[in-house]
């Protein structure tokens, strides 16, 4: 069995491989990664997996309920960082809805529990 990937930020934490089997579903879409760089210090990110990550593999945001439906990106903040490095402003991102969201999430917000992979 494979390994799964996980996103945890604050109080929230996502299962990104089932956001990647939602996503691939999805249309893609271009955007400016500039207004997440504030961001960057907030994430943990490996330096060294920044410089080999593929700039071409959709970023990973969803829709949050809790946040009036503004987005978080549960995927790609490793690109984020080499396009800011790189000076990259245009990049490809897929955006799971509010529902699709709520599937992936294993906590946080109104949705307690599976604190374990």
């Amino acid at each position: 069995m494979s390994q799964r990937e996980f996103f945890q930020f604050l109080a929230y934490r996502w299962d990104v491989t089932k956001a990647q089997q939602i996503a691939a579903t999805l249309p893609v879409h271009r955007f400016d990664p500039q207004p997440w760089f504030g961001w960057l210090n907030a994430v943990a990110l490996n330096e060294e997996h920044i410089s080999t990550v593929d700039l071409d593999r959709p970023i990973i945001a969803v829709r949050l309920r809790e946040a009036e439906g503004n987005a978080m990106i549960i995927d790609g903040w490793h690109r984020i960082a080499r396009a800011q490095r790189e000076g990259v402003t245009a990049l490809p991102i897929v955006v799971l809805s509010e529902d699709q969201e709520y599937q992936v999430r294993i906590f946080g917000g109104d949705k307690p529990g599976k604190h374990g992979s």
